[in-house]
């Protein structure tokens, strides 16, 4: 912040936020290392200046603070589902996230009037403590007991319409927010062969295709619902997850180029599609398949706890197993770690053939089993990797020969035969073994 500051005087000082346009007055309250601020209301330096001495009123800084702020800046009582309310209003209905801010807002109302809270001044941490007690303890409307991500959603919701309130001058400050410890990540994925099987066990039509689009581009669940006729450039092979006109967030969505095996299903999803979307049912486009994606999943014998984000972390792991560069494999999922590789993949969708062809090797019309075996035969690296062990040498024995020859991995048995303990060495064996 201290980079920030564009004029100081008597203890006061002036930042230009990233998040607004107009300077703010910063100062630290007398005996605690807390920091104040209000906003100035204006972008000229000039004014700001005029309204920060104003402010201080020419007075020590410690009295200046000690009278407390003028009377333009005491706010009336706002009740927090008034607060609530405006912020849900604020995303639309098209939003994503509108359906969890109106139930997160129904769990607030039925946990307000059972504490006789009303207004947003009376959230105090211990009330915020009793929310989620109240949460965990499913004594809402729904009696689903909350975990710690549901109720990490909901008290973001409340912080986010507090600080939408506070930003536009209705209350008066910002409430502290409470938290919780975040949930511990999924890293549950599938191998090659339980994806096989969960492709055979989902019927032909949207639940199968969504699965082999998901495996083949390992975009997130809402990005291949939400993809339309017009993002898919058959012309040029790429797919633009991204829609036109449309801003990246922090989940971005790449450009990625069209699969051997994905072009078919592309082309046979535009040719029915009735309502201008890749997936859809019955001539509608979908925003989820839970039920039918549960049916596919103990069809197939898969543990329940296999959810349609597993198809992303499984392409994921497998291409990682398969010696595919991991920036690669950042650009396919969006990650924003490697900035650089997206800007490049995005103006040259061809920089990731190698990631969507390894993809198609593993979950297109070829076995699976057939392409990892020729994947392994492609270098040293990959051949440990996808044999599942390392591929270090032992240390040798004295006289600088190879201890032994078990540290050959399996898939070697995929490129060529091994020789038996006692045939004798070829000399490409004999380099190969002591080279170093």
């Amino acid at each position: 912040m201290r980079k920030n500051r564009l004029f100081e005087h008597r203890g006061h000082w002036l930042v230009q936020r990233s998040d607004t346009p107009h300077l703010s007055i910063y100062w630290c309250r007398p005996g605690t290392r807390r920091v104040e601020r209000r906003s100035t209301g204006t972008s000229d330096l000039e004014e700001a200046k005029r309204k920060l001495i104003e402010f201080v009123g020419g007075a020590h800084p410690v009295d200046a603070v000690a009278a407390g702020p003028p009377p333009s800046l005491v706010k009336r009582e706002v009740p927090v589902l008034d607060l609530l309310t405006d912020y849900l209003l604020s995303l639309g209905r098209d939003r994503p996230s509108f359906v969890r801010t109106r139930l997160a807002l129904a769990h607030w109302l039925s946990f307000l009037e059972s504490v006789n809270v009303v207004y947003a001044s009376e959230l105090t941490l211990d009330v915020q403590e009793r929310y989620i007690a109240f949460r965990r303890a499913g004594r809402c409307t729904s009696g689903v007991k909350a975990a710690n991500g549901t109720l990490r959603r909901e008290l973001g919701i409340l912080r986010a319409a507090l600080r939408r309130g506070w930003r536009r001058g209705i209350i008066a400050s910002m409430p502290f927010v409470a938290s919780v410890p975040s949930p511990p990540p999924r890293d549950r994925f599938l191998t090659s062969e339980e994806a096989q099987r969960l492709i055979a066990a989902c019927e032909p039509g949207y639940v199968r295709l969504f699965v082999q689009l998901a495996l083949l581009t390992l975009q997130r669940p809402k990005a291949i619902f939400s993809l339309r006729l017009e993002q898919v450039d058959l012309a040029n092979n790429r797919v633009n997850f991204l829609p036109e006109g449309a801003i990246q967030t922090t989940k971005r969505r790449p450009m990625i180029p069209i699969s051997r095996s994905l072009r078919p299903l592309l082309e046979s999803a535009i040719r029915d599609s009735r309502s201008g979307y890749i997936i859809e049912k019955d001539g509608l486009p979908l925003k989820s398949m839970r039920k039918a994606f549960a049916t596919a999943v103990r069809k197939a014998g898969l543990p329940p706890e296999t959810t349609p984000y597993v198809l992303r972390h499984t392409g994921a792991t497998l291409l990682a197993a398969a010696g595919v560069p991991m920036h690669q494999i950042a650009s396919m999922l969006g990650h924003t770690t490697q900035h650089t590789t997206e800007i490049y993949a995005k103006r040259r969708p061809e920089f990731l053939l190698e990631a969507v062809g390894t993809l198609d090797g593993l979950f297109g019309a070829q076995p699976i089993e057939q392409a990892i075996n020729s994947a392994a035969c492609q270098s040293a690296p990959v051949r440990a990797k996808v044999a599942g062990v390392w591929g270090r040498r032992p240390p040798r024995a004295n006289g600088g020969q190879p201890r032994s020859r078990a540290w050959r991995t399996r898939a070697d048995s995929n490129c060529r035969p091994l020789p038996s303990e006692d045939a004798p060495l070829r000399q490409e064996d004999h380099l190969m073994d002591t080279e170093d």
